[in-house]
């Protein structure tokens, strides 16, 4: 497009960066200078309705923090789109009229920091286009120069606009249509300036015999907006009118008999095939014909209901399903995480080899029809979940004894339970240590404390138990001296 081509030159003297969508309203003193207050200004020439387009960068460490926005934005000209900063000027500026944009770019972490470069967008004409040519005879050279004018610096340069043709023996060259013409009748050319990535057509008419027009097999797509098939362009002298020779318009659409072209809309998952057929309406009769396949859907909306939750290794698939709205045939692909896969919208991750919490599977669903849309889904990942801690404890009939806290890794969201067969013994967890008790003294009595992850892993430590009597004399001294000789 040729407004992008202007400003991807713009651009490339700027610095681009990852921001979030934002909107800054009016500057209180609007194209006035502000570079006693951020520098020196970039001034960038721009023609009214022109958009422009600049995405910041920053260093490499730094880039993950940044968040972008505007401190000044004159006229609400401009915002921020994802990681680009858009200015659109308004197709009523006038010429001269200027456009201060400063851009913030601002940190919290790791270090506080703020940046700003400061835009100054001056409003300048842009591009017109003139000339008419007389009408000419067959077999006659001609030279006719265009006429391009522009405020903006750059070089005009001209082309034959696409779907229309200079007539046969005419060619265009260095700005020059020159040639001798071998055709008879009416032909109306477009010719195309462009300076800077600025366009503008100029429409010139060669009386010359034309030969009807058609166009090549088109399929347009509707997914509940208005669409048009191409314009079918063709000399006044002839006249062409248009009509359905086969097929039927789906509900919703309708030809222009003058131009050829198909247009409406649909929410139906539906596609057409109709051929139109173009008849000359003056001089000799003349037919062309036109397929033109017509689809239409609902807007495509993905939507995810839950994240994926799993463990390294784990053998079992886990899925989560990614929602679409009614549309035509469906293809998914899934990226982000190896191992992952995608069929009819249900993502699964199954043998993962990589432990992380908090990944992104970015989910892209494409229609028979065309329409690409991508939706996310958090991937957590457990690290293999482990348990250590005391293997021996030793207690006192009646007396509960604690054993020091378990060691825990991998896991997330981990529990800890406790378990015995030993009848009369018990086992609880409190505060991550084993509490033993029994009213009886035993031996090797045997605990599992087993700890559960939020993805169902399980690891279980063996404690031995030894509860012993409590310390008292079961014998009494008897009665009477006892005496031992010296």
């Amino acid at each position: 497009m040729s407004k992008t081509s202007y400003i991807a030159v713009l651009a490339a003297v700027l610095m681009s960066v990852i921001a979030a969508v934002s909107l800054v309203p009016m500057s209180d003193a609007a194209g006035e200078d502000l570079s006693g207050t951020y520098g020196e200004a970039t001034v960038i020439e721009i023609a009214p309705g022109f958009e422009w387009r600049y995405t910041p960068e920053f260093p490499e460490d730094l880039t993950d923090f940044v968040t972008v926005s505007l401190e000044v934005n004159d006229g609400s000209v401009g915002y921020v789109d994802g990681s680009m900063v858009i200015v659109t000027i308004p197709e009523e500026a006038a010429s001269g009229t200027t456009y201060n944009v400063v851009i913030e770019a601002s940190m919290t972490e790791p270090v506080e920091q703020t940046a700003y470069q400061y835009v100054k967008f001056v409003v300048v004409d842009g591009l017109s286009v003139s000339g008419t040519i007389n009408d000419i005879i067959a077999g006659t050279r001609i030279d006719f120069s265009p006429i391009g004018e522009s405020d903006m610096s750059g070089e005009i340069t001209w082309t034959v606009k696409a779907g229309t043709e200079l007539p046969a023996g005419l060619e265009l060259a260095d700005g020059k249509v020159s040639g001798t013409p071998t055709g008879i009748g009416l032909q109306t050319v477009s010719l195309t300036a462009n300076c800077r990535g600025e366009t503008a057509d100029l429409v010139v008419t060669f009386t010359v015999y034309s030969k009807i027009v058609g166009d090549s097999e088109e399929i347009i797509a509707s997914y509940g907006n208005t669409v048009s098939s191409r314009t079918i362009t063709n000399a006044e002298d002839i006249g062409v009118a248009w009509t359905v020779s086969e097929g039927t318009l789906p509900e919703g659409f309708s030809l222009d008999p003058e131009t050829g072209v198909v247009s409406g809309s649909s929410t139906e998952v539906k596609e057409t095939v109709v051929t139109i057929t173009g008849t000359s309406t003056h001089g000799p009769e003349q037919t062309v014909t036109k397929q033109i396949t017509i689809r239409s859907e609902p807007d495509l909306v993905l939507s995810s209901e839950r994240g994926i939750l799993t463990y390294l290794n784990n053998a079992d698939a886990v899925t989560a399903t990614v929602a679409a709205t009614q549309a035509s045939q469906i293809s998914w692909q899934v990226s982000g995480y190896d191992g992952a896969t995608v069929e009819n919208g249900i993502v699964s991750v199954s043998n993962p080899a990589t432990a992380g919490m908090g990944q992104e599977l970015t989910v892209t669903a494409t229609t028979a029809y065309g329409q690409t849309e991508t939706a996310q889904v958090r991937l957590d990942v457990e690290d293999t979940l482990t348990i250590s801690g005391d293997d021996l404890v030793s207690a006192i009939v009646g007396t509960p004894k604690l054993t020091s806290a378990f060691t825990v890794g991998g896991g997330s969201s981990n529990t800890l339970a406790a378990s015995t067969e030993t009848v009369g013994l018990t086992a609880t967890i409190q505060d991550g240590c084993l509490n033993v008790q029994s009213a009886s003294p035993m031996q090797d009595a045997q605990v599992t404390v087993t700890v559960t992850s939020a993805a169902g892993q399980t690891a279980s430590a063996t404690v031995t138990v030894d509860v012993y009597n409590v310390l008292v004399f079961s014998s009494q001294p008897t009665g009477g001296a006892v005496i031992y000789p010296m």
